[in-house]
C-alpha cells in the first residue's frame, strides 16, 4: 500500500498552508526521495546488494521527518523548515520538536507504546547505515546452510542473497509506509488518506505479529544483519 500513501503525500493541498513556494518544495522533494529510495532500495535487495539497500531505508526515514514536519501549523513548520535547510538543526532534533509538541496526539504505535517510542525504534534501526561502518558491512556477509547450530558465512559478491536480510530490509520497507500512512491520517490535512485507514490498521496489526520483531525491544539488534533464530526455527514459523 506504499503506492497509494506516496501518492497521497505528493498532492500538493498538503503544501498548501506554507508561505512560500521554496518552503512548499521541501517536503514535495521528500516525499519524491521517499518514492525512489524505496523502489530503489527494494531493487537492491532483490539483487542481494542488502548494504545499500538498508542504506536506503535510513535516508526514507528522516524524509519522512521533514514531510512530517511540513504538515503541522505554519508557525512551527516553517521556523523547523528553515533550520534544517540552514544546517541548524539535526534530524535528532527534529524529531524531538515533534515528540514535544506533535507525537503526544498520535496515539500508539505497533502494541501499546507511544509513538515517540515507535518511530525512535524505527529511527535507531537503521541510524547506524549513514556511513561505510563495519555494522553496515555486516550487510556484506550472507549466511547459508544454516542448520543444526551451524552457520557458514562467506563473503557477498554481486548478486550473493541472504533470505533473511531481504526480509528484513523488506519489513523496513512497511515500516516506512505504516508510518508515513499514520503521520498523514494524524495530520488531517489530507482527506484523501481516509480511504485507506482499514488497509492502514491491517497492516499496523500485521506488522505487530511479525517474527522479526521482538515487541518493544531494541530494534536495531533485531533488525541487525546476523541476528539468527535456534535452530530448527524460523521467520516464518506459525
Amino acid at each position: 500500500m506504499l503506492g497509494p500513501v506516496l501518492a497521497i503525500g505528493l498532492d500538493r493541498k498538503n503544501f498548501s498552508h506554507l508561505s512560500n513556494p521554496d518552503l512548499q518544495a521541501m517536503p514535495y522533494l521528500a516525499v519524491c526521495h521517499v518514492a525512489n529510495a524505496v523502489k530503489a532500495s527494494a531493487l537492491s535487495n532483490e539483487q542481494g546488494m542488502h548494504s545499500v539497500a538498508v542504506c536506503l531505508v535510513r535516508q526514507c526515514v528522516e524524509a519522512i521527518t521533514i514531510f512530517e514536519i511540513s504538515l503541522q501549523d505554519r508557525s512551527f513548520a516553517e521556523p523547523l523548515l528553515m533550520a534544517w535547510k540552514e544546517g541548524s538543526k539535526s534530524q535528532g532534533e527534529l524529531r524531538r520538536s515533534l515528540e514535544n509538541h506533535v507525537w503526544t496526539s498520535y496515539g500508539t504505535g505497533l502494541w501499546e507504546e507511544l509513538w515517540a517510542e515507535f518511530f525512535g525504534n524505527l529511527a535507531r534501526s537503521v541510524q547506524p547505515y549513514a556511513h561505510y561502518t563495519p555494522e553496515l558491512q555486516g550487510w556484506q556477509f550472507a549466511t547459508v546452510n544454516y542448520s543444526g547450530g551451524h552457520e557458514f558465512t562467506v563473503m557477498v559478491g554481486p548478486g550473493t542473497y541472504d533470505a533473511l536480510q531481504a526480509s528484513r530490509v523488506t519489513l523496513l520497507h512497511c515500516l516506512v509506509g505504516w508510518a508515513m500512512a499514520r503521520v498523514l491520517l494524524a495530520s488531517k490535512r489530507n482527506s484523501g488518506i481516509r480511504q485507506w485507514s482499514v488497509e492502514i490498521d491491517e497492516l499496523g496489526r500485521a506488522l505487530a505479529k511479525s517474527k522479526l520483531l521482538f515487541h518493544r525491544a531494541d530494534w536495531g539488534a533485531q533488525l541487525a544483519p546476523h541476528m539468527l533464530f535456534l535452530p530448527g526455527h524460523d521467520w516464518t514459523d506459525e
